[in-house]
């Protein structure tokens, strides 16, 4: 907690950075709300605690709306799964730039889902993506797929101010990694409550500095738990790396006092993940 006088400082700095931002990068339009079945939904995140994780909902796994991103959609347990909801928030979805493989197994993830999804499923992007013709092209090739887009803005400064923007779609909290994406708009879309599964958060552990100093991570996934995994270089310093998590888990912090103003309860499947902000599932 910083001094009254500091902290007007940094909220006044942010919010002005957080103004140009919007005016430059957001679209002044409404988020489609997601089609609701439940009054609670299950956000299912890529973390190998995935499959222990949902083992510990109250209810029967038909009593949610399942919310899926990033690569769940070549997996086995996509088709399992049947989410309503797949959010994406990573440019690496839309920009074909990066290395080949990657941009091979986005152009596979697509397809993929063209291919199986046999249900009704709403696909959410950031504005910046509809630039993008094979994602605007996706409920042409399969029509039960519909594609909506959501502000992934960055908004920070007085928390009153943040609030009001994040009510009106216009921006959210800084979105490190799918999961503040995926959160924040199912606060938007009123489920009382929203359980989170398979976000271990656990990078620390998976960190270390090799002889050459270049840092690496193992980046496991539930889907890649049965395959031998090389791990990343992950190419910034390390002090780097540690304030990109400082921000992700303070995100978290700033996502669950919204939803807590909005009447909206968070609830952590895993009780060994590393996010402290929200509450979590009894053992």
């Amino acid at each position: 907690m910083y001094p009254k006088a500091l902290q007007f400082f940094y909220d006044s700095t942010d919010l002005t950075f957080s103004l140009v931002r919007m005016l430059l990068n957001s679209r002044f339009i409404k988020t489609r709300r997601f089609n609701r079945i439940s009054d609670k939904c299950l956000v299912l995140a890529n973390g190998p605690s995935l499959h222990s994780s949902v083992q510990k909902i109250p209810d029967e796994l038909s009593n949610y709306d399942l919310v899926a991103m990033n690569f769940m959609g070549i997996s086995e347990e996509y088709t399992k799964y049947k989410p309503s909801v797949y959010i994406l928030c990573d440019p690496a979805f839309w920009f074909e730039s990066g290395p080949e493989s990657l941009r091979q197994r986005v152009r596979n993830l697509y397809s993929t889902m063209v291919e199986v999804t046999e249900w009704d499923l709403q696909l959410y992007f950031p504005w910046q993506a509809k630039k993008n013709a094979e994602i605007r092209n996706l409920s042409k090739r399969n029509q039960h797929l519909s594609v909506h887009f959501y502000n992934k803005t960055k908004f920070e400064g007085y928390t009153f101010l943040k609030h009001s923007i994040y009510n009106r779609q216009w921006g959210m909290p800084r979105a490190q990694n799918v999961v503040t994406a995926a959160l924040m708009l199912s606060i938007y879309s009123k489920y009382k409550n929203i359980y989170l599964a398979g976000a271990d958060n656990d990078w620390v552990r998976n960190l270390w500095v090799d002889p050459q100093n270049r840092l690496r991570m193992a980046d496991p996934h539930f889907y890649t738990e049965s395959k031998p995994q090389e791990d990343i270089v992950v190419p910034v310093r390390i002090h780097e790396q540690f304030a990109a998590l400082y921000h992700t888990f303070k995100t978290y912090v700033d996502i669950n006092k919204y939803a807590k103003t909005k009447g909206v309860e968070i609830i952590n499947l895993n009780e060994f993940s590393f996010i402290d902000a929200f509450k979590k599932v009894e053992a």
